[in-house]
């Protein structure tokens, strides 16, 4: 569920003020913050540009996870690790399923596996796919940046996405499991399974 605009400055503004008003760093400063009073909540979805310190025993953070799709960029500073949004792959039907929902698949990390997961077919509608690129960050994708820092972990994210959320990495694996299966039960081919009715 999205979360509305005032709702996510009253987080940023929360979490400033947790931490002392400590939001005017840089992910690329010389030194960061370390009189840190309260570490942030881990962010799921972090979106806009927003800046987080979160403790370096949180597990999501020591993963530099997030449920969008991001990939490792390279990055000059070898201190900070840096990520960048793949976007979104869409039916180009733009079908909905049965209960209404529309389909954002999780784009492959890979240039090659990316390009072959559009040639496959919608997996509601058997519809061509397409890839809806994120452009949040002055036409650039948006960026995350990840660095340890003695006993913090600093986030900090420039731009806004400009495109519906993907499946999360468990329910796009849940997915693949559902179509690895229908597929073992179902005929290879429509010959084999005109065999099998007149059996």
């Amino acid at each position: 569920m999205l979360k509305g605009a005032d709702n996510v400055v009253m987080e940023q503004e929360d979490s400033a003020s947790q931490n002392g008003g400590m939001a005017n760093w840089d992910i690329n400063d010389i030194k960061l913050p370390q009189d840190v009073k309260h570490t942030d909540w881990f962010q799921e979805w972090p979106d806009s540009y927003v800046k987080h310190i979160y403790s370096s025993e949180d597990k999501n953070a020591q993963r530099h996870h997030s449920s969008w799709a991001m990939r490792n960029t390279n990055n000059h500073n070898s201190r900070v690790l840096k990520k960048s949004c793949l976007g979104v792959v869409v039916c180009g039907n733009d079908c909905s399923t049965l209960d209404g929902r529309k389909i954002y698949l999780r784009p492959a990390i890979c240039d090659k596996a990316r390009q072959k997961q559009q040639r496959k077919c919608c997996p509601n509608c058997s519809g061509p796919l397409r890839l809806i690129s994120c452009r949040g960050h002055g036409g650039y994708p948006v960026t995350n940046f990840w660095r340890h820092e003695g006993p913090f972990i600093f986030f900090q994210s420039k731009g806004a996405h400009d495109h519906p959320r993907p499946e999360t990495k468990l329910e796009a694996e849940a997915r693949r499991s559902i179509q690895k299966a229908q597929t073992a039960f179902s005929p290879p081919c429509p010959r084999l399974r005109r065999f099998q009715e007149i059996e």
